[in-house]
């Protein structure tokens, strides 16, 4: 017979097992949801990976019957991509299962990282002798 510290600890490890288990399939739906708006938007998804952000318990109304319930709300990150060569970061939140919303934050702190424009020169590249640091070999002992 258990005792009420091995119930109470088995219940526990049950509890974070079901709870692991229930993230690893939110994520894996956001994970599709991020994959298929960017296809319909016609941004590239970039690493193929969403990343937890945070989650938290929230009252929520149902929408068939109106009544609030307690419902875990998960937000995602992930990146994209415009042209191929930068990388935004995006949001993705989870109500439940049911997507809330999809935010592509294209004003972030950190610009898109695009390669810099070279222009094309048809001559040979001429080299100011005033601007060339010479290299000097360390003196051998």
């Amino acid at each position: 017979m258990l005792s009420f510290q091995s119930l109470i600890l088995l219940i526990a490890l049950a509890s974070a097992a079901m709870l692991s288990w229930n993230n690893w399939r939110a994520r894996e739906h956001a994970e599709r949801l991020a994959r298929e708006t960017c296809k319909r938007m016609g941004l590239q998804f970039l690493d193929d990976s969403v990343g937890m952000k945070n989650w938290r318990i929230v009252r929520d109304a149902d929408p068939r019957t109106g009544l609030r319930t307690w419902a875990i709300r998960r937000v995602f990150q992930f990146e994209f991509s415009r042209q191929g060569s930068d990388r935004w970061p995006a949001e993705l939140t989870l109500l439940s299962g049911r997507l809330l919303g999809v935010e592509f934050n294209l004003m972030s702190d950190t610009p898109a990282t695009t390669p810099p424009v070279v222009p094309r020169q048809d001559s040979a590249p001429q080299h100011d002798s005033a601007k060339v640091i010479p290299f000097k070999k360390p003196p051998q002992p």
